[in-house]
């Protein structure tokens, strides 16, 4: 993700068009790093993800940081003409927006 705004790990795996995947357990620290209160974000994005999702051009929501590290929900956009129709934050939590284009899910 060259355009990406999420904070950069030396842990983090990438794939093509997806979220970066930092885990729990950093290699040599033998212990998980505190969970945090990310359930009250998931919470936030259930509550809130149908009615982001009904906005014509969102994609998809998730979890994810803004710049400085701070717990955000993302929203992929289909294009950036989408964006000025996203909220700034959802319950007090910022909202991040990715231009992801269409999303098709392909059943094999």
């Amino acid at each position: 993700m060259s355009n990406s705004k999420f904070t950069q790990s030396p842990y983090a795996v990438f794939e093509d068009a997806a979220m970066p995947y930092v885990p729990d357990e950093l290699p040599g620290q033998g212990h998980c790093a505190p969970a945090a209160p990310r359930g009250r974000l998931e919470a936030a994005r259930r509550r809130n993800e149908r009615a982001l999702m009904a906005i014509d051009g969102v994609e998809g929501v998730s979890l994810g940081q803004t710049a400085i590290g701070k717990e955000a929900l993302v929203v992929y956009l289909r294009d950036p003409s989408v964006k000025r129709r996203v909220p700034l934050q959802v319950e007090g939590y910022p909202v991040e927006t990715s231009i992801t284009g269409q999303i098709d899910i392909q059943r094999w």
